[in-house]
């Protein structure tokens, strides 16, 4: 459960018949946990998949949650298994879950926009429903990874991010505005004692400069409004929009 925001930030998925399976990622053979979960739940055949990433990887803009679903859209395609975006995303989210590296990406990377997660479970099973927000842009800087899998499995946090989670979902609820996302956004990140160092200081630098920002879940990033010129300063600033749709075939 939880709110965020999808960006046009894209895993592009391409899928054809091999004599035996592979994935790579960004031209590299990968292990790709999340992705060959999905493809032993659909593939009849052995496949060979290919994912570009535009996003950054393991800093929290769910690219594995992102290939996953885009592998299981394509294998779907390719094979004509007939099943629904529901069903389809059920798989993806299914192998994230297992797999420990993300717990509510795919049901929001299904639909797209400002996503409020107001049950837990796949797609077709939790339920959503968007803000509605315009294709504002939205700055980042990243810096690194942060293990995902640690966070999850460490009680301590995760009681933390479940009792600040519950109460910033219940007041986005009461008031749902993008305003009040980015609020609610930056206090989870200060409750849950996740944004520290550096990241303390860029958010703090943007809503010095008039701006709204917080940090990316999980990620060692930031990412704002308004906050461009401020982010500069803490390095390299990426930009992107954010997205009125879900994942698509082309």
């Amino acid at each position: 459960m939880g709110c965020g925001l999808d960006l046009e930030v894209w895993a592009k998925t391409r899928v054809r018949l091999s004599e035996e399976t592979s994935v790579l990622l960004d031209g590299k053979e990968s292990s790709a946990p999340v992705s060959r979960r999905v493809i032993a739940d659909l593939a009849p055949a052995p496949v060979r998949v290919e994912t570009d990433l535009e996003m950054p990887l393991g800093s929290g803009f769910g690219a594995s949650g992102a290939g996953a679903l885009g592998c299981a859209y394509a294998l779907n395609a390719l094979f004509g298994l007939g099943k629904t975006s529901n069903q389809i995303g059920a798989v993806a989210h299914v192998a994230e879950v297992v797999s420990g590296t993300g717990l509510g990406d795919v049901i929001a990377q299904n639909v797209g926009g400002l996503v409020m997660r107001l049950e837990p479970g796949a797609p077709g099973i939790g339920s959503v429903d968007r803000i509605p927000v315009p294709s504002l842009r939205v700055d980042y800087v990243v810096k690194g990874p942060l293990s995902t899998a640690e966070v999850l499995s460490d009680p301590g946090t995760m009681t933390r991010v479940n009792q600040a989670g519950e109460k910033a979902l219940k007041d986005l609820i009461k008031k749902p505005t993008l305003d009040n996302f980015m609020n609610l956004s930056r206090r989870f990140a200060n409750d849950t004692s996740l944004a520290e160092g550096w990241r303390t200081d860029a958010i703090e630098a943007v809503e010095a400069s008039g701006g709204a920002a917080s940090m990316v879940m999980l990620g060692d990033a930031v990412f704002a409004l308004n906050g461009a010129e401020a982010l500069s300063k803490f390095g390299t600033v990426g930009s992107a929009t954010i997205s009125q749709g879900g994942v698509r075939l082309e």
